[in-house]
């Protein structure tokens, strides 16, 4: 089996096609919502899905509207067939780029277009070959649940006596649930309609009062033990979520940023939403709930065979009926509350992008527009909420005549067997009663089997990134270091972020204590590389780098963070007030040392003209700021913290000349007694620098004074030349 035979990938082992198959793509979802595979294969003019159990063709050109429909988790292939839709396939997130791509070349193919396919590999279960999720290693299909519960089993043991009381709480509730059925038996033999011995009117009235008591009783314990079994299950349930979604931010923040840099954001952000929060759906009902329905299942199926075993065997006629049509009325089910979800939170999105960019709206005057796109995503919404309900009323009325079939049967040879006097009435009432009961856990235990083993692959990722290790982190043998002086130097460094491509090759570099050095070169000279291996967010491929003479790897990174000060190009600040983002690095620091951090990066002034000054709420990213009130406050931040070693990166980059004065006057003061490192486009910016290191291509080409370099006319200034013809441009421009 090759990628020769059908691409992005390869047919299922011995099946073959007469004709050229020009599209093979593999989902990895059934019908059903399961996890297996199947394949849309085009071959020829012929459209063929390819399952386990057998095929599907479609002729190319008459399928019509082939579109890849997103579901909360995946998404539908579908398209129209005669003018009614039919679903082709199902596939989970990880293979939605391939269907949406898939679906554009349908659409082409059908109305005879030529088309090829552009798609990218993605990363595969090196086991089985099932299609990954990206940014994770967890296959949904082999990856061992056992291990999963063991481990999250482990959780449980801070809470032992918790647990316990939960199991004891759990089988206490299922006792009593059996109780009030068999009541029924006394009840209906002894008191109501008794045969042969009749005992005196007082005795039956005095056991008629015992039974409603001890009814009544029991009923009342089922009551407060299941409202103990709530809220211990929930108690228990949210306290594991919350240490494993604690721990694993925790973690997260001590990740080297390379972890990062392979992986979307998105994908990292649903680990700590979307699968704790599924994990913690998981522990607080559906763990609940399983024991519960398997502890009911199993005590009334003993009793119905201690009672009569075979009128037992007549239940047992329909359970499987009923366990195969609410698995599959819970599989459609399913599938409509994703696509619920999914069109509820595009519906969501759609209001708050088009109420935050309600001026933009307006002033282009396309409220009519937006109004239609509402309407359209708002009936979405509507007749898919329509199909969640019908498919609800289907999934009950189907269970509960079934559930009604085998009550019925019980009914009829029961009450044969009462008429025979085989049994007594009260001894069927009973029986009926624990009929009733008998068939709702079966039902449920069909949908959480498949709910409780999506959880735990939503564990497994959690674990996955828990057990990543940090790339970065302190050495065994790392020295305490608690006052750097600033010398740092570059012995032979080479690094790239892939290990086949390095950025930097071979540098050598000296930086003296209190020195100011300028970066300059072209983009991708890297420039910012070598600030982020100063600050040792990366570790060097090759070579070292020292700070006072000691190697980066053996000082403490608290030691060496602490005492590095950053102002990036791109300011980041955060939710809060002025003076919290000013403190960041330091939190307890004074309003008076808040105060001078601000008169020395030129902050003050414009702080105060804000409407609570010091006080006043800024949004996320500094929303409210302008470009240049950003940069100051982060001069500020950095001026609070205290730095040894300073970095510069692009600090003016974004501001006007006016600005871009003040700004140079707040890093005058800021770097006095400091070891500066400056990135710089605007080559004006390194004008103080003590000297200015030219980077190429990885390497350090020259390095001088400005007035040396600009004599020497070598890389640096062809730079100032390229530089200059660019300010003239703008200035015409302008």
């Amino acid at each position: 089996m090759g990628r020769a035979e059908g691409f992005p990938d390869p047919l299922p082992e011995g099946v073959k096609f007469s004709e050229q198959v020009r599209l093979c793509l593999e989902a990895d979802l059934l019908p059903d919502g399961s996890f297996g595979r199947q394949w849309l294969v085009v071959a020829g003019d012929q459209v063929t899905i390819l399952r386990e159990d057998g095929r599907t063709t479609f002729p190319l050109r008459e399928l019509k509207e082939p579109k890849a429909e997103p579901v909360v988790g995946g998404g539908i292939l579908t398209a129209k067939h005669n003018g009614r839709p039919v679903e082709l396939v199902h596939y989970t997130n990880s293979r939605s780029g391939k269907f949406s791509e898939a679906a554009k070349l349908l659409e082409k193919w059908s109305r005879g277009e030529e088309a090829e396919w552009e798609g990218k590999e993605e990363e595969r279960c090196p086991k089985c070959g099932f299609p990954l999720e990206p940014g994770t290693k967890v296959c949904p299909v082999c990856t061992p649940k056992r291990r999963t519960l063991v481990r999250l089993a482990g959780y449980l043991k801070p809470y032992w006596p918790q647990a316990i009381g939960l199991s004891l709480l759990a089988i206490l509730n299922t006792a009593l649930g059996l109780l009030p059925p068999y009541l029924n038996k006394p009840l209906m033999d002894e008191v109501l309609a008794p045969k042969g011995h009749v005992a005196p009117l007082r005795e039956r009235l005095k056991l008629l009062g015992i039974l409603v008591i001890i009814l009544a009783l029991s009923r009342v314990l089922m009551a407060a033990v299941g409202a103990a079994q709530g809220w211990l299950s929930a108690w228990l349930g949210n306290r594991i979520t919350h240490d494993i979604r604690s721990r694993l931010y925790h973690h997260l923040q001590y990740l080297s940023l390379s972890f990062y840099d392979r992986r979307q954001m998105g994908t990292v952000i649903s680990r700590i939403n979307q699968d704790t929060g599924q994990l913690q759906r998981f522990l607080v009902w559906s763990v609940q709930d399983l024991i519960v329905d398997s502890l009911l299942l199993l005590g009334i199926g003993v009793v119905l065979f201690w009672m009569n075993w075979k009128l037992a065997l007549w239940v047992l006629v329909p359970a499987p009926l009923v366990t195969f049509v609410a698995q599959a009325f819970w599989h459609k089910l399913r599938l409509y509350m994703h696509r619920f979800f999914y069109r509820w939170s595009r519906l969501n999105a759609l209001l708050s992008e088009t109420l935050s960019g309600l001026k933009i709206v307006r002033a282009f005057a396309q409220e009519p527009r937006e109004v239609s796109k509402f309407t359209k995503r708002s009936w979405e919404l509507a007749y898919t909420g329509v199909q969640v309900e019908r498919a609800w009323a289907l999934a009950f009325s189907g269970t509960s005549l079934l559930i009604m079939l085998g009550t019925i049967l019980v009914w009829y040879v029961g009450g044969r067997q009462v008429l025979f006097e085989r049994i007594s009435l009260g001894t069927l009432m009973a029986f009926l009663m624990y009929v009733g009961m008998f068939y709702a856990p079966m039902r449920a235990l069909s949908w959480l089997v498949n709910w409780c083993s999506r959880s735990l692959t939503a564990a497994e990722r959690v674990f996955e990134i828990l057990d990543t290790r940090p790339e970065v982190e302190d050495a065994e043998d790392a020295v305490p270091m608690p006052r750097i002086e600033g010398r740092i130097e570059f012995r032979d460094v080479s690094f790239g972020y892939e290990k086949n491509k390095p950025v930097l090759k071979e540098v050598n570099l000296e930086v003296r204590p209190g020195e100011m050095i300028g970066l300059v070169g072209h983009s991708g000279a890297g420039k910012t590389t070598t600030i982020n291996l100063i600050c040792r967010f990366y570790d060097v491929d090759s070579g070292e780098i020292l700070v006072d003479g000691v190697p980066l790897r053996k000082i403490r990174l608290q030691d060496l963070r602490r005492q590095i000060g950053i102002v990036p190009q791109d300011t980041f600040l955060f939710s809060g007030t002025i003076a919290e983002n000013i403190s960041y690095a330091k939190p307890d620091a004074t309003r008076e040392e808040i105060i001078r951090a601000a008169k020395i990066a030129n902050a003050h002034d414009f702080i105060l003209r804000k409407p609570d000054g010091y006080d006043t709420v800024i949004g996320e990213g500094g929303q409210g700021l302008s470009s240049g009130e950003k940069q100051r406050i982060a001069i500020a931040r950095a001026v609070l913290h205290n730095p040894r070693i300073l970095i510069l990166d692009e600090a003016t980059s974004q501001v006007d000349v006016e600005t871009e004065r003040q700004i140079q006057e707040a890093i005058g003061r800021l770097v006095k007694g400091r070891t500066t490192i400056a990135i710089a486009h605007r080559l004006s910016t390194l004008k103080n620098a003590d000297r200015l290191v030219v980077l190429k291509e990885g390497r350090v080409v020259e390095v001088g004074t400005h007035d040396e370099l600009m004599e020497k006319k070598g890389e640096f200034y062809r730079l100032v030349q390229t530089y200059r013809e660019v300010s003239k441009v703008r200035a015409v421009e302008r």
